[in-house]
Protein backbone atom coordinates (compact mmCIF):
# COMPACT_ATOMS: atom_id res chain seq x y z
CA UNK A 1 0.00 0.00 0.00
CA UNK A 2 1.90 3.55 -0.94
CA UNK A 3 1.91 5.84 1.92
CA UNK A 4 0.87 9.20 1.10
CA UNK A 5 3.73 12.29 2.05
CA UNK A 6 2.39 15.23 3.60
CA UNK A 7 2.13 18.06 1.51
CA UNK A 8 4.09 21.19 2.40
CA UNK A 9 1.01 23.11 3.12
CA UNK A 10 -0.10 19.85 5.67
CA UNK A 11 3.44 19.98 7.41
CA UNK A 12 3.08 24.46 7.39
CA UNK A 13 -0.18 23.78 9.36
CA UNK A 14 1.31 21.18 11.43
CA UNK A 15 4.01 23.64 12.64
CA UNK A 16 1.73 26.50 13.01
CA UNK A 17 -0.26 24.45 15.05
CA UNK A 18 1.95 23.14 17.37
CA UNK A 19 3.76 26.54 17.38
CA UNK A 20 0.36 27.89 18.28
CA UNK A 21 0.13 25.21 21.62
CA UNK A 22 3.33 26.04 22.82
CA UNK A 23 1.97 29.41 22.90
CA UNK A 24 -0.73 28.49 24.69
CA UNK A 25 1.43 26.30 27.02
CA UNK A 26 3.16 29.65 27.92
CA UNK A 27 0.15 31.73 28.17
CA UNK A 28 -1.31 29.21 30.71
CA UNK A 29 2.08 28.82 32.43
CA UNK A 30 2.00 32.49 33.07
CA UNK A 31 -1.61 33.00 34.48
CA UNK A 32 -0.66 30.17 36.64
CA UNK A 33 2.35 32.33 37.77
CA UNK A 34 0.26 35.36 38.45
CA UNK A 35 -2.54 33.69 39.65
CA UNK A 36 -0.30 31.87 42.28
CA UNK A 37 1.14 35.15 43.27
CA UNK A 38 -2.18 37.30 43.26
CA UNK A 39 -2.94 34.23 46.10
CA UNK A 40 0.34 34.57 48.13
CA UNK A 41 -0.21 38.42 48.31
CA UNK A 42 -3.24 37.95 49.50
CA UNK A 43 -2.73 35.50 51.99
CA UNK A 44 0.49 37.61 53.35
CA UNK A 45 -1.71 41.11 53.27
CA UNK A 46 -3.99 39.21 55.68
CA UNK A 47 -1.68 37.35 57.47
CA UNK A 48 -0.58 41.28 58.46
CA UNK A 49 -3.63 43.11 58.49
CA UNK A 50 -4.84 40.41 61.19
CA UNK A 51 -1.07 40.42 63.18
CA UNK A 52 -1.83 44.31 62.89
CA UNK A 53 -5.44 44.49 63.92
CA UNK A 54 -4.24 41.90 67.36
CA UNK A 55 -1.53 44.18 68.47
CA UNK A 56 -3.50 47.09 67.95
CA UNK A 57 -6.62 44.87 70.00
CA UNK A 58 -4.18 44.22 72.66
CA UNK A 59 -3.54 47.76 73.41
CA UNK A 60 -6.61 49.40 72.64
CA UNK A 61 -7.70 46.90 75.61
CA UNK A 62 -4.77 48.25 77.58
CA UNK A 63 -5.61 51.81 77.08
CA UNK A 64 -9.79 51.23 77.93
CA UNK A 65 -8.24 50.02 81.45
CA UNK A 66 -5.56 52.32 81.88
CA UNK A 67 -5.89 53.79 85.41
CA UNK A 68 -5.02 57.29 84.06
CA UNK A 69 -5.85 59.35 80.55
CA UNK A 70 -2.15 60.14 80.35
CA UNK A 71 -1.42 56.39 79.95
CA UNK A 72 -4.67 55.87 77.90
CA UNK A 73 -3.24 58.27 75.47
CA UNK A 74 -0.03 56.80 74.95
CA UNK A 75 -1.73 53.54 74.22
CA UNK A 76 -4.19 54.71 71.92
CA UNK A 77 -1.54 56.80 70.25
CA UNK A 78 0.41 53.58 69.57
CA UNK A 79 -2.49 51.30 68.25
CA UNK A 80 -3.44 53.74 66.02
CA UNK A 81 0.28 53.39 64.27
CA UNK A 82 -0.78 50.07 63.58
CA UNK A 83 -3.22 50.86 61.16
CA UNK A 84 -6.28 48.63 59.84
CA UNK A 85 -9.31 48.57 61.11
CA UNK A 86 -8.34 48.38 65.11
CA UNK A 87 -6.00 51.15 64.10
CA UNK A 88 -8.58 53.09 62.74
CA UNK A 89 -10.47 52.79 66.15
CA UNK A 90 -7.86 54.04 68.04
CA UNK A 91 -7.40 56.82 65.77
CA UNK A 92 -11.17 58.13 66.40
CA UNK A 93 -10.43 57.18 70.33
CA UNK A 94 -7.22 59.42 69.87
CA UNK A 95 -9.97 62.39 68.09
CA UNK A 96 -12.11 62.33 70.92
CA UNK A 97 -9.99 62.31 74.13
CA UNK A 98 -7.92 65.01 72.32
CA UNK A 99 -10.59 66.75 71.80
CA UNK A 100 -12.09 66.51 74.93
CA UNK A 101 -9.02 67.71 76.17
CA UNK A 102 -8.76 71.46 73.70
CA UNK A 103 -6.55 69.84 71.72
CA UNK A 104 -8.54 70.60 67.97
CA UNK A 105 -5.09 70.61 65.80
CA UNK A 106 -4.22 67.53 67.32
CA UNK A 107 -7.41 65.72 67.41
CA UNK A 108 -7.94 66.94 63.60
CA UNK A 109 -4.45 64.69 62.57
CA UNK A 110 -6.29 61.53 64.22
CA UNK A 111 -9.67 62.41 62.78
CA UNK A 112 -8.78 63.19 59.52
CA UNK A 113 -6.58 59.60 59.31
CA UNK A 114 -9.20 57.50 60.70
CA UNK A 115 -11.14 55.63 58.20
CA UNK A 116 -14.43 53.92 59.59
CA UNK A 117 -16.66 51.28 57.86
CA UNK A 118 -19.65 51.91 59.87
CA UNK A 119 -21.28 54.87 58.14
CA UNK A 120 -23.06 55.78 61.70
CA UNK A 121 -19.29 55.80 63.03
CA UNK A 122 -17.82 57.56 59.85
CA UNK A 123 -20.87 60.20 60.30
CA UNK A 124 -19.81 60.51 64.22
CA UNK A 125 -15.83 60.90 62.96
CA UNK A 126 -16.92 63.59 60.40
CA UNK A 127 -19.48 65.70 63.20
CA UNK A 128 -16.47 65.57 65.39
CA UNK A 129 -13.81 67.05 62.62
CA UNK A 130 -16.56 69.99 62.28
CA UNK A 131 -16.54 70.52 65.71
CA UNK A 132 -12.93 70.73 66.13
CA UNK A 133 -13.03 73.13 62.99
CA UNK A 134 -15.26 75.27 64.73
CA UNK A 135 -13.57 75.96 67.95
CA UNK A 136 -10.26 76.55 65.71
CA UNK A 137 -12.86 79.40 64.39
CA UNK A 138 -12.99 77.37 61.02
CA UNK A 139 -16.23 78.07 60.09
CA UNK A 140 -16.17 76.88 55.98
CA UNK A 141 -13.80 73.77 56.90
CA UNK A 142 -16.64 72.82 59.41
CA UNK A 143 -19.28 73.56 56.89
CA UNK A 144 -17.84 70.76 54.76
CA UNK A 145 -17.53 68.16 57.58
CA UNK A 146 -21.01 68.48 58.24
CA UNK A 147 -22.08 67.92 55.08
CA UNK A 148 -19.92 64.76 54.88
CA UNK A 149 -21.55 63.67 58.63
CA UNK A 150 -25.33 64.18 56.98
CA UNK A 151 -24.37 61.93 53.64
CA UNK A 152 -23.44 59.08 56.07
CA UNK A 153 -25.62 59.48 58.38
CA UNK A 154 -27.97 59.05 55.10
CA UNK A 155 -31.17 60.46 56.79
CA UNK A 156 -30.95 58.93 60.10
CA UNK A 157 -33.77 60.22 62.28
CA UNK A 158 -31.02 61.20 64.95
CA UNK A 159 -28.27 62.07 63.77
CA UNK A 160 -29.01 63.99 60.49
CA UNK A 161 -31.12 67.30 62.52
CA UNK A 162 -28.34 67.08 65.30
CA UNK A 163 -25.95 67.99 62.35
CA UNK A 164 -28.22 69.99 60.56
CA UNK A 165 -28.61 72.23 64.32
CA UNK A 166 -25.13 72.65 63.85
CA UNK A 167 -24.90 73.75 60.31
CA UNK A 168 -27.34 76.10 60.97
CA UNK A 169 -25.64 77.96 64.30
CA UNK A 170 -22.69 78.44 61.68
CA UNK A 171 -25.01 80.05 59.41
CA UNK A 172 -26.02 82.11 61.62
CA UNK A 173 -22.90 83.42 62.69
CA UNK A 174 -21.74 84.29 58.96
CA UNK A 175 -25.13 86.00 58.84
CA UNK A 176 -25.72 83.80 55.92
CA UNK A 177 -30.05 83.54 57.45
CA UNK A 178 -30.98 82.08 54.50
CA UNK A 179 -29.09 79.00 54.66
CA UNK A 180 -30.07 79.02 58.10
CA UNK A 181 -33.44 78.72 57.64
CA UNK A 182 -32.77 75.87 54.90
CA UNK A 183 -31.35 73.98 57.55
CA UNK A 184 -34.63 74.46 60.05
CA UNK A 185 -36.88 73.40 57.33
CA UNK A 186 -35.56 70.35 56.26
CA UNK A 187 -35.64 68.95 59.91
CA UNK A 188 -39.29 70.48 60.13
CA UNK A 189 -40.08 68.88 56.38
CA UNK A 190 -38.42 65.54 57.00
CA UNK A 191 -38.08 64.97 60.74
CA UNK A 192 -40.78 65.35 62.37
CA UNK A 193 -40.34 62.40 65.25
CA UNK A 194 -37.05 64.83 66.11
CA UNK A 195 -39.05 68.01 66.16
CA UNK A 196 -41.92 66.49 68.51
CA UNK A 197 -39.11 64.28 70.91
CA UNK A 198 -36.77 67.66 71.13
CA UNK A 199 -36.87 70.49 73.74
CA UNK A 200 -35.07 72.80 70.84
CA UNK A 201 -37.96 75.03 69.37
CA UNK A 202 -37.24 74.13 65.92
CA UNK A 203 -40.24 76.32 64.35
CA UNK A 204 -39.05 79.68 66.02
CA UNK A 205 -35.75 79.36 65.21
CA UNK A 206 -37.11 78.63 61.52
CA UNK A 207 -39.21 81.82 61.80
CA UNK A 208 -36.26 83.68 63.43
CA UNK A 209 -34.11 82.64 60.55
CA UNK A 210 -36.54 83.24 57.71
CA UNK A 211 -37.36 86.67 59.05
CA UNK A 212 -33.57 87.67 59.47
CA UNK A 213 -33.21 86.88 55.53
CA UNK A 214 -35.65 88.47 53.97
CA UNK A 215 -35.22 91.59 55.90
CA UNK A 216 -31.33 91.57 54.30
Amino acid sequence: MEKNNPTFEQVEASEDILAKARANKKSIMWGFIVAFVLIIGVLVWLLVAQAGNRKADELIARADAAPSDSIALALYADAAKAGYKSGNRAKAEMGIRLYQKGEYAEALKYLDDASLGDNIAAAGVYTLQGDCHVNLDQYDQALKCYDKAVSKADKNPEIVPFILIKQANIYRAQQNYAAEAKCYKTILDDYPKYVQGTRTDIKKYYERALAASQAK
